[in-house]
């Protein structure tokens, strides 16, 4: 397929029929130009188009290009979306599920299995000439961000790199990072104004939308009314999420994307405005029982207790979404959704990553949300993530965004400042895994390592943050000197005399004959300042100085705790020292239990280097033969107690099978890590073993999840 030209219309350029805007057509003349570019602007405005003609002039130029994605969802989309630009041919899928294609010219993986395929088989994408990392601000992500970081410094530096970000304040620190490890220069487009403009509501019942900060002097106002009782101050009617869709259908709002944050929630709420609400007329319903078929013919059957419930909601114009469900169904909803026949979805975070799926309106149920340990307030780029999905370019003038809001529970605290210019930065969640430190001993020698420790955004950060403080701390050194010489010190007269009258204090309560125990303190502090003022020469001051030293004390206090607190912080940023330190610990601890052999990797070394999470347990578990002593449905059930996280509140579910030799393993390691880190990595959780086996020996999906109390 023939790549689709750029053409000139008047004093703009258009591609695929769309006339570019300037930042877009800045970014594809710096790709013909053969430049690294780091993309940051706002969701829905066009940053996919400049990876599609990348993506297409690479494949005209026969050369091949790898495009990542942090989950596999997005992943999934984008093969689609490419195959039907190019031809099936041309392009390549590698996720954990999927392999398809993989040799292709145009590849397409999980960011996870870019950085595996570098540090394990690099022959493999050696020649790639560009890589394009979507959503690149997950590199802050705490839990994956690392994975986007290793990507970057094990990239070779013949690669060229295109970077898709949302909106963030340092992106030039990102690029100027990127541009020091591959000692090529990082082209930064920014575009900061969104296609179509948002309007920023809070919902509550009495209220009906109201801008935030009159929402906020609302709440100012009625906790002043109720000064004596401020839990009346709340008291008020609940506010539901189907108050606020029954406002949004009287002023045509829709489609709304309603994000919650509770797969169950989600489906809560799709149940309870389905047995109010109907969308669709005869024409549309007929539609979506026609793509709803097309769809299913995909996979060979659908085992899903929700698909009864789910098909009478879709019929209705309704749907949910989260990462719970059965592929089949999310193609179901997200196939709809696309073609507009979904007037409301309920849906979790991850449907707001990278999938184009614009509508609107964009509502919130709440503005708090769990992150596996607190509920905490949305950040603020987490909530403009979900809140750019509102607004159809060409189809909306504005994009709605809409929280809803409970008095009844509501914090005025547990907000976003719903301002752009408050994006939070990126942070560096650079971690060393037992993987990453087995990859380095094979690859590199040890000043190779040590320079490689070196190159994350950590450091990088740490360098522009160190120099901040360096001139931070001179300020307030010099404005230090500016006071007088023996302030805040004994020898200052307001000090000496105020320690000689606490001295006088506590003489006189100890005159008093207190009890033992109060009598033994004073006895202390008594001798102590004593000591104290023996030894101090009074200043002599003038009253003009000594009123000028008392004005300036409560500053002059301020200033130097902050320049101790100043001093701490230089003292902190060496992020290299801490990774060469955590590199020595983990690499003894690897040697000690023969992972490593002097400069070489072992047998169980070379395994474990091809293992990504749970490293020395799997290895443990192979190299102790557990594999295979296990029958086939027990390695099924192990394999996913290896890797499963039970979600907060989870029951175990009670199983038969012998896991002792499991946890046998799993205390020697953890004691290992203890005397080695002080801490242990080890996890195993059993929750689903049982269903898993079940599985395994034979019976149906349906059946199993008959017994479960987890989502499909």
């Amino acid at each position: 397929m023939g790549m689709v030209p750029l053409e000139k219309l008047q004093s703009h350029i258009t591609y695929r029929g769309l006339t570019l805007d300037p930042f877009q057509e800045e970014a594809l003349q710096l790709i013909d130009e053969d430049f690294s570019v780091l993309v940051a602007a706002p969701t829905g405005v066009g940053k996919t188009l400049i990876a599609d003609y990348l993506i297409e002039k690479v494949f005209q130029e026969k050369s091949r290009v790898v495009y990542t994605a942090p989950i596999k969802a997005l992943s999934n989309q984008k093969f689609k979306e490419f195959k039907a630009h190019i031809g099936p041919d041309a392009v390549g899928i590698l996720t954990g599920d999927t392999v398809i294609n993989p040799e292709a010219p145009i590849l397409i993986m999980t960011t996870e299995i870019f950085r595996n395929l570098l540090q394990e088989d690099p022959e493999r994408v050696a020649d790639v000439r560009y890589v394009i990392f979507d959503e690149i601000h997950y590199i802050d992500d705490p839990e994956r961000g690392s994975v986007w970081e290793e990507s970057l410094i094990f990239m070779p530096k013949t690669m060229r790199f295109l970077g898709l970000s949302a909106t963030i304040p340092n992106v030039q620190q990102l690029a100027d990072w990127i541009a020091s490890i591959h000692e090529q220069k990082i082209q930064v487009v920014t575009h900061d104004v969104r296609a179509v403009p948002l309007q920023h509501s809070v919902f509550e019942k009495s209220t009906g939308p109201i801008g935030v900060r009159n929402f906020r002097k609302r709440l100012k106002k009625l906790a002043a009314k109720h000064a004596d009782n401020p839990r009346e101050a709340q008291r008020t009617l609940t506010t539901k999420h189907t108050d606020l869709v029954e406002y949004l259908q009287g002023r045509d709002y829709l489609p709304c994307l309603f994000f919650t944050f509770s797969r169950r929630r989600a489906e809560v709420n799709a149940l309870e405005l389905g047995e109010q609400q109907d969308f669709l007329d005869a024409a549309q319903k007929q539609k979506t029982r026609d793509i709803v078929n097309n769809v299913a013919k995909r996979y060979p059957q659908i085992e899903s207790s929700r698909w009864t419930s789910l098909r009478r909601l879709v019929l209705r114009g309704i749907g949910y979404h989260h990462a719970g469900m059965l592929p089949v169904l999310k193609d179901v909803v997200e196939e709809l959704f696309t073609h507009r026949l979904l007037r409301v979805l309920y849906c979790t975070e991850t449907f707001a990553v990278g999938l184009n799926f614009p509508c609107r309106s964009v509502c919130f149920d709440s503005s708090t949300k769990w992150d596996g340990t607190s509920f905490r307030p949305l950040t603020n780029r987490e909530y403009f993530q979900m809140a750019g999905r509102a607004g159809r370019r060409g189809i909306d003038e504005k994009g709605y965004v809409f929280t809803l809001v409970d008095l009844n529970y509501f914090d005025a605290q547990d907000f976003p400042s719903m301002k752009e210019q408050d994006v939070e930065p990126l942070r560096s969640q650079f971690s060393l895994t037992y993987n990453s430190i087995l990859n380095l001993t094979k690859n590199y020698d040890a000043d190779a390592i040590y320079r490689i420790l070196g190159m994350n955004f950590a450091a990088h950060q740490a360098v522009d943050e160190l120099q901040t403080v360096q001139e931070a701390i001179a300020e307030a050194e010099a404005e230090l000197s500016g006071f007088c010489s023996h302030m805040e010190t004994e020898r200052c007269p307001l000090v000496y005399d105020r320690l000689s009258k606490k001295l006088e204090r506590y003489r006189s309560q100890l005159r008093e004959r207190p009890g033992k125990g109060k009598r033994q303190r004073l006895r202390q502090q008594i001798r102590s300042l004593e000591g104290s003022l023996a030894n101090v020469e009074r200043e002599e001051c003038t009253a003009e100085t000594a009123a000028k030293c008392r004005e300036n004390s409560a500053r002059f206090r301020r200033l130097g705790h902050r320049h101790k607190q100043l001093l701490k912080r230089r003292q902190a940023l060496d992020p290299k020292e801490k990774y060469i330190k955590e590199f020595h610990d983990k690499q003894q601890l690897l040697q000690s239990l023969g992972y490593i052999d002097g400069r070489e990797l072992t047998t169980p070394g070379h395994f474990a280097a091809q293992i990504h999470g749970q490293e020395l347990l799997v290895t443990e578990l192979f190299m102790d033969g557990l594999f295979h002593q296990f029958t086939e449905p027990e390695l099924c059930a192990l394999a996913v107690a290896v890797g499963y996280e039970p979600r907060k509140a989870e029951t175990k579910l009670r199983h038969r099978i012998n896991f002792s030799p499991v946890y046998k393993i799993l205390y020697q390691i953890g004691a290992v890590e203890a005397k080695h880190l002080g801490y242990t990595t080890m996890t195993f959780h059993d929750h689903i073993a049982v269903l898993v086996h079940r599985w395994a020996s034979g019976e149906s999906f349906a059946s199993i999840m008959e017994a479960a109390q987890i989502d499909e």
